[in-house]
């Protein structure tokens, strides 16, 4: 019975040491989680920083449909019509 009471109390010291290394990552991942958060803030309220005020670039959306040289991306769409072709 004192092997069976030295393997419980040894898996319970396992136990205790794994929650405790638990809660400190835990506790870091909050204060990374409220500096992320801070950091966003600061950088919101700078306007040097693009797309973090929540406004749009000027020259953003200018490309969105094209390539570099004008021809339209059809994501796709080229597959889809020839499947209604050979329907």
């Amino acid at each position: 019975m004192s092997d069976d009471r030295q393997d419980h109390e040894a898996k319970a010291d396992e136990l205790e040491r794994e929650l405790d290394d638990m809660q400190e990552q835990t506790g870091k991942l909050g204060e990374k989680i409220e500096g992320a958060g801070e950091d966003w803030e600061q950088r919101k309220a700078d306007e040097s920083v693009p797309g973090a005020t929540g406004e749009l670039d000027e020259d953003a959306g200018e490309d969105d449909a094209a390539t570099g040289d004008g021809e339209e991306l059809d994501f796709g769409r080229a597959l889809a019509e020839g499947d209604e072709d050979e329907s």
